[in-house]
């Protein structure tokens, strides 16, 4: 981290900086603008909202005069207002990849088809790509990897996302020869598959948080997606179908993330898992094979072994982004990337039944829930990834309530991008 801070000095120090584009001025993108004001040589120069008042408040907020903030739609005057030092708002988000001055986009609005949208074309543009949409990256993230790499610059999701924060603890342990078993996140919400906008609308309006994105929290989607990133990353699988989910400690932990035949609920090791009794943590479980090792680590308060908890208590979502956003730019180095390709799919269920005609609304909605499954069961069974509903989708049959929706069963927007991706990612077998 000094090393961060180093290096981001010294860029002041030369009159250099990392000039970003934000788009989504929610409670992401907000909180990450105001954390960025605080650190050297990083700048927000562009921020995009459907709403740009929300966006102005967002960098006043931070400390940027009005003054200072100009809003345009305009490719040329965009440019205009960058090179003058000024900053831009604007409901354009083709000025976040085609204005010269910005080095990285920043994607803060968890719709995955739009996201699929900015993630594309920021890579055509040899833009770095940091993404808070792991609904995007679940979905279409290896060939989203494969396009990056290809044009020389990363496709990355965050250190603050429970995502990242995994990973983070994954290469400390495989820094120290350890080997990694389970990889886990702390749940925050209770568990309600069938929880609705409607249910859950006063409680999301107390926390500020829209009612769907509450409801893709509650319903257990958005836990089975950031998971998938995990899997895509690793290469691991949840041990059953929409993992185990079951409420542990960081004192049972390591008991209960054993092998059935050693006194645990698992089948498998190499395994993704989720347990409310960790929130607001990550965590996995590692082992070592090496005497002299499992010795060192009972010396140092670790336990008996042969399995060790290596817990994070903590995410900090858009406040470690910065970290991420300097080693993309900087390092080249993604924190988290779905190097394995697409070992898993988040697959849709139906919460209610749908007649035939009837748009399926996607992540959140009142109709469906997504559930953590291996990408051969998806491919083999034809099941419907919940990442690519968009507005355009539609039953074509009665869907029952609780069926598992097969692609034949439903009519997909063709023509969206991220539906153009997911089939070229599959022709490509990434």
């Amino acid at each position: 981290m000094f090393k961060i801070s180093r290096n981001l000095n010294e860029m002041k120090y030369n009159g250099e900086s990392i000039k970003l584009a934000i788009i989504g001025a929610g409670k992401m993108g907000a909180s990450l603008i105001s954390q960025l004001s605080n650190i050297d040589a990083m700048e927000v120069k562009l921020v995009i909202d459907r709403t740009p008042q929300k966006a102005i408040d967002a960098l006043k907020k931070a400390g940027i005069p009005e003054e200072r903030i100009i809003y345009t739609d305009d490719y040329n005057e965009g440019y205009e207002v960058l090179e003058k030092g000024y900053v831009c708002v604007s409901t354009n988000y083709r000025l976040s990849y085609k204005l010269l001055q910005i080095n990285a986009v920043i994607d803060c609005t968890g719709n995955p088809s739009f996201g699929a949208v900015i993630a594309r074309k920021t890579i055509q543009y040899h833009k770095h790509m940091i993404s808070f949409n792991v609904e995007c990256e679940a979905t279409v993230g290896p060939v989203l990897h494969d396009m990056a790499k290809k044009a020389g610059v990363v496709y990355t999701g965050i250190l603050g996302d429970e995502p990242g924060a995994i990973i983070d603890l994954c290469d400390q342990a495989f820094g120290m020869g350890l080997d990694v078993l389970v990889a886990a996140k702390g749940k925050n919400n209770k568990l309600d598959e069938y929880a609705t906008p409607e249910t859950l609308k006063e409680e999301a309006k107390g926390k500020s948080l829209s009612a769907k994105m509450l409801t893709s929290f509650v319903d257990g989607t958005n836990t089975m997606l950031e998971l998938n990133s995990v899997c895509n990353a690793l290469g691991f699988l949840p041990d059953t179908f929409g993992c185990h989910g079951i409420d542990t400690s960081p004192e049972t932990a390591v008991e209960d993330f054993k092998l059935k035949r050693e006194g645990g609920i698992l089948d498998n090791y190499k395994i993704v898992e989720f347990s409310k009794g960790m929130a607001p943590g990550v965590f996995i479980i590692a082992t070592s094979d090496k005497e002299d090792v499992r010795d060192l680590m009972k010396f140092l308060g670790f336990g008996d072994g042969p399995n060790y908890l290596m817990y994070r208590p903590y995410h900090l979502t858009s406040l470690e982004a910065p970290i991420t956003i300097y080693n993309a730019v900087v390092e080249n180095e993604p924190t988290i990337a779905p190097i394995q390709g697409q070992v898993a799919d988040t697959i849709t269920i139906a919460k209610r039944d749908i007649k035939a005609g009837e748009s399926l609304d996607g992540i959140g909605s009142e109709k469906v829930y997504g559930k953590l499954t291996s990408h051969t069961r998806s491919m083999n069974e034809d099941l419907l990834p919940i990442g690519l509903i968009t507005p355009k989708t539609v039953a074509t049959c009665d869907i029952p309530k609780d069926t598992l929706i097969e692609m034949n069963m439903v009519e997909i927007d063709e023509r969206a991008t991220i539906t153009r991706l997911r089939r070229r990612q599959n022709s490509m077998k990434l």
